[in-house]
C-alpha cells in the first residue's frame, strides 16, 4: 500500500465516529508521532491536543455539576 492509500483508509475509517472516539484516536496518533519522530518534533501540536482534551473534560465536568445541582434551591430551601 502507498502512503496516500493509508491516508484515505484512515480518513474513511474515522467518518461518523463519535467525538469521544475521535479524541482517543487523536491522542493515539500523537502518541505514535512522539514515539517515532521524537519529543521536539511534536511538542506544539501535542500541547494543542492536550489543551483541547482538557477543555473537553472541564466542559463535561461543569455540565455534570450543573445537572447535579439543578433545582437545588427548590429541593433544599433556606429556612
Amino acid at each position: 500500500m502507498t502512503v496516500q492509500t493509508y491516508h484515505q483508509l484512515i480518513a474513511e475509517g474515522i467518518k461518523e465516529l463519535p467525538e469521544h472516539t475521535l479524541a482517543e484516536i487523536t491522542d493515539f496518533i500523537y502518541f505514535v508521532r512522539l514515539r517515532v519522530l521524537g519529543k521536539d518534533a511534536e511538542s506544539d501540536l501535542y500541547q494543542t491536543v492536550l489543551n483541547l482534551e482538557r477543555d473537553r473534560l472541564v466542559a463535561e465536568s461543569e455540565a455534570h455539576l450543573e445537572e447535579e445541582f439543578a433545582g437545588y434551591e427548590q429541593r433544599y430551601p433556606r429556612e
